[in-house]
């Protein structure tokens, strides 16, 4: 396959990405990169190279290390900057209050679950306040230890050389100020004067902080970002290009599993729940712990939410030991199936059609064994036949788009009368749908087409169209579970030769038929010029703009 590689016009193994873009190895000039576009939240995840999920973030606070700057306000205090910070800059900043109460604070308008943050050091002072979302935790700075909280979650991690990243989660429902005092013990504010030293504060979504990113005027983000295409490494070391259609999470909070805290979130018995009790798939401390108060159905946890009629997904990742039972209610009755728990981390899921359309509970779940104990974190409820990545959601519902990638090359890449387009890929599932790697012009008139398509039964096809006329249509049959493993697929046009060749057979051919005029093709895109879309994952794409031999296609398909 070396040998073959060195006369490819163009590459793609997913490797190489920016928001926006999807990188191509050959060639290099940048003509053979991929546009890639998703929407407008980050609501996309991944599995990364260490085998957690990856999400996006977002630090809400604006002018995040500049606290003397609007939208920062000094309440009985001052902010002078200039100070020597954590990392070894002068870019801290001295917090000295002037009458009791004194602090800095903004006003956030975001209501979810919100992690506070900020870097602190003692300085006449050893004791610092945060209040949030109608909680309040001291922090001891000279001790590195809580003092009195009543927040979900509150840690405070030596920084060195005496200084700490303090983190406060709150659950927001309303606008309201993010408030840090310079606090004179554990409990009081009163005294009238006193200093700490404070820098980079951050606000993001979620139960945990996320890596501290700079704001100015606007917020800023990290992680998957909106328009990031997605290496995904779940399938192995090897990353793929992961490629979805648009869902929704009906579970309004998908990590705060709480009745106590989130009412959506409801119970029948009484359980107990501990947030942020063990490291999640996330590889973040911020799993939920569930203790049923028995091991029957008299005891369970479930989100209430509006579920329409048709076939949903609900998934969850677990860990304990026992059986369980994980479903969704469907009017009268709990449609469910039995998961059954290890002491690893697993995603379960389950599909299951509803009948109607009603306010009910997406989710349910509850012992169906002699266990009453488990683990859980990130769960979903989709409308759909099989579960998607999780889409992260805190405190409302969310919709991650779909995916459009495309665009790569021009018309010096391609060549119009003979080439090979191959491709390794996997479906996300045997759904009825019909999914297109496209050679063409933007348009239905000319293309060269890969598919996995499905006609009743799944097949993998190859169709080539010149001027509006079908020149061959070739396809092979495939059971499931095959389409959904990779499979290396090539499709070969040349004057009177046209083969699909899939896992090193030449599974069908035809040598009838014309190719395209001179500067016809000058795109390859996940799509059809009609817009039906490639979902799947994909491991690479290659482009060669000749006719390769059947000893070639066989050293190239061959798993």
């Amino acid at each position: 396959m070396a040998t073959a590689l060195e006369s490819a016009s163009l590459v793609m193994a997913p490797c190489g990405y920016e928001d926006g873009t999807l990188g191509s190895l050959q060639p290099t000039d940048g003509t053979g990169d991929f546009t890639f576009t998703r929407g407008s939240n980050l609501s996309a995840t991944r599995v990364n190279a260490a085998g957690n999920i990856e999400k996006g973030y977002e630090n809400l606070l604006l002018q995040s290390n500049s606290f003397g700057t609007t939208p920062w306000l000094q309440s009985d205090a001052t902010a002078t900057g200039g100070q020597t910070g954590y990392d070894g800059s002068s870019d801290a900043w001295l917090l000295e209050k002037t009458s009791s109460n004194g602090r800095v604070r903004q006003y956030v308008t975001n209501t979810s679950v919100q992690t506070l943050s900020a870097y602190v050091k003692a300085g006449t002072n050893n004791w610092m306040r945060v209040t949030f979302g109608g909680d309040t935790t001291y922090f001891d700075l000279a001790n590195g230890v809580l003092g009195n909280d009543n927040s979900i979650n509150a840690n405070i991690t030596s920084a060195g050389n005496g200084w700490y990243r303090c983190t406060f989660t709150a659950n927001v429902t309303s606008a309201q100020y993010a408030q840090f005092y310079v606090a004179d013990s554990d409990g009081s504010t009163s005294g009238t004067s006193g200093s700490i030293y404070i820098q980079d504060a951050m606000l993001n979504q979620g139960l945990v902080a996320y890596p501290y990113i700079e704001t100015t005027t606007s917020s800023a983000r990290g992680g998957i970002l909106e328009n990031t295409p997605r290496i995904d490494y779940s399938s192995g070391p090897n990353g793929s290009l992961l490629l979805e259609p648009s869902r929704t999470n009906l579970i309004g909070n998908s990590e705060l599993i709480n009745p106590a805290i989130d009412t959506n979130w409801r119970q029948l018995g009484v359980n107990t729940f501990t947030n942020n009790y063990g490291i999640s798939p996330e590889g973040k401390q911020n799993s939920t712990l569930i203790e049923f108060g028995g091991t029957n159905s008299t005891y369970q946890a479930y989100y209430n939410t509006a579920v329409t009629a048709g076939a949903h997904t609900i998934s969850l990742y677990a860990k304990g030991s026992g059986e369980f039972k994980l479903g969704i209610y469907d009017n009268t009755s709990i449609l469910t199936d039995t998961i059954i728990i290890t002491s690893e981390w697993q995603r379960f899921e389950v599909t299951k059609t509803t009948t109607a359309t009603f306010n009910a509970r997406g989710i349910w779940l509850y012992p169906s064994g002699d266990e009453n104990t488990i683990e859980v974190w990130g769960a979903q409820c989709e409308l759909g036949s099989y579960a998607t990545s999780l889409i992260p959601t805190y405190g409302t519902s969310v919709t991650r788009a779909g995916e459009v990638c495309g665009s790569a090359g021009n018309s010096s890449t391609f060549n119009d009368s003979e080439g090979v387009l191959y491709a390794e890929i996997a479906a996300l599932a045997d759904d009825s749908t019909h999914r297109f790697i496209l050679l063409g012009d933007g348009t239905s008139q000319n293309e060269v087409r890969m598919a996995f398509e499905n006609f009743g039964t799944s097949i993998i096809s190859l169709r080539v169209t010149v001027g509006g006329t079908q020149q061959a249509f070739e396809w092979k049959q495939f059971s499931l579970p095959s389409i959904l493993n990779y499979k290396k697929i090539a499709i070969v046009y040349a004057e009177n030769r046209f083969e699909l060749w899939v896992n090193g057979v030449k599974e069908r051919s035809s040598s009838s038929g014309s190719t395209f005029p001179s500067s016809t093709l000058d795109r390859l895109d996940f799509k059809l010029a009609s817009g039906q879309l490639f979902y799947g994952n994909v491991k690479q794409v290659v482009y060669f703009p000749t006719a390769l031999s059947d000893a070639a296609l066989i050293e190239l398909t061959t798993l």
